[in-house]
C-alpha cells in the first residue's frame, strides 16, 4: 500500500480549482445549433500546385514555385509581339532616291508636253471673214550651197578652180604640175551657212581619170571648227559624200594630204597634175536669203 503524503493532497486539490474555470465538455451531447458546411473555396483560386523540381507545393496562381523559383506550368511560354519595324538609314535613303526619281521623270514628261504642244500647228483667227488660218512649223531644208569665192594653191589657166563650182562636171581643176603636193582649194560664202555633206567628183572620162592624179587623202579645215576633219576617198569617178556638221562656216579649206598615182591608158603616158572635176556643198543657209542656192540634185537622208 502506497503512502500518501501532504504534498499529493495539495496538488489534488489545485487541480480540482484548475478545472473549475472550464465547462465540462461533452461528445455525447448533440450541439443546440446545427454546425455549418464549410465554406467553398472561392472561384479562381485553385488547389496547390506541386513543383515538378523540388516537389514543394505552391498555391495554384503561383506560376514559380515559392522554395527554388522553378517554372510551375509546363505548356508554352506566351510568345512576345514582334518589334515594330524600324527604318534604317538605307531604307531612307532609297526611299529618298526614288522619289527624287519620280520628280524628275514627272518634270520631264510635263516639259515634253510643254514643248510638243510649242511646236504644234497655230490656230489664227481672222476678223474679216471669220475663217482661220493654221501656220505649221516644218524642219529647215537641206539644199546645195554655191560658194561666193573660190581658190587654189595651184592652177592653170585653162583649168582654173572655178571650174569646182562651175555646176559642169565636164570641166575640171588642175594643180600646176605639183601631182597634188601640198595643194589647198579654199571656198568661201557671202554669209555663215551650216554645211552637212561636201560631194566631190571625179573626171567622169575614162582616159583622163586614169592619167591624172586624184584626191586620196584628206584633211578640211572650217573657220568654225575647232577639230580638223581627216580621212580617204575611194579611187572611183562616181560622187563622193563627206558628212561635216558646220554651224556658221564663211570659209572652209579643203588640203590634200594623199593622191591616188595616175597612171598610162592605151600607151599613152600619165599626166602630172592632179585634176578635180566639181565640189559641192550641202545644207542649210537659214534665215539668210540672200546667199546663193540652188536645189539638192540628190537625196541626203540618213544612210544614203
Amino acid at each position: 500500500m502506497t503512502s500518501r503524503t501532504p504534498g499529493d493532497d495539495m496538488d489534488e486539490k489545485r487541480i480540482e480549482s484548475f478545472d473549475d474555470l472550464f465547462e465540462p465538455f461533452g461528445l455525447d451531447e448533440e450541439p443546440d445549433t446545427p454546425v455549418s458546411a464549410p465554406a467553398p473555396a472561392p472561384q479562381g483560386q485553385s488547389s496547390s500546385v506541386v513543383c515538378p523540381s523540388c516537389g514543394t507545393h505552391n498555391p495554384g496562381s503561383n506560376r514559380h514555385c515559392e522554395a527554388c523559383g522553378a517554372r510551375l506550368e509546363t505548356g508554352p511560354l506566351p510568345v512576345a509581339p514582334p518589334p515594330l519595324i524600324r527604318a534604317t538609314p538605307g531604307a531612307r535613303a532609297l526611299g529618298v532616291l526614288a522619289a527624287v526619281v519620280l520628280v524628275v521623270a514627272l518634270f520631264a514628261f510635263v516639259w515634253s508636253v510643254l514643248r510638243d504642244d510649242g511646236s504644234s500647228d497655230v490656230v489664227a483667227g481672222n476678223g474679216d471673214n471669220g475663217t482661220t488660218e493654221t501656220s505649221v512649223t516644218t524642219p529647215t531644208q537641206v539644199e546645195e550651197l554655191l560658194p561666193s569665192v573660190v581658190s587654189a594653191s595651184s592652177q592653170y589657166d585653162n583649168f582654173p578652180a572655178d571650174n569646182l563650182i562651175d555646176g559642169d562636171a565636164t570641166t575640171y581643176w588642175n594643180d600646176k604640175g605639183l601631182r597634188g603636193r601640198e595643194a589647198e582649194i579654199t571656198f568661201r560664202f557671202f554669209q555663215p551657212v551650216q554645211i552637212v555633206e561636201i560631194d566631190l567628183l571625179n573626171i567622169a572620162e575614162a582616159e583622163k581619170f586614169t592619167r591624172n592624179y586624184r584626191i586620196k587623202g584628206y584633211q578640211i579645215v572650217s573657220d568654225d571648227l575647232q577639230v580638223p576633219i581627216s580621212g580617204t576617198l575611194e579611187d572611183v569617178a562616181d560622187p563622193t559624200a563627206i558628212r561635216i556638221a558646220s554651224l556658221e562656216t564663211t570659209e572652209l579649206t579643203l588640203r590634200v594630204t594623199s593622191t591616188h598615182p595616175a597612171t598610162s591608158y592605151e600607151g599613152q603616158p600619165p599626166f602630172n597634175e592632179l585634176a578635180v572635176a566639181e565640189i559641192q556643198f550641202f545644207g542649210s543657209s537659214g534665215l539668210l536669203t540672200n546667199s546663193p542656192l540652188r536645189p539638192a540634185t540628190h537625196d541626203l537622208s540618213p544612210g544614203c
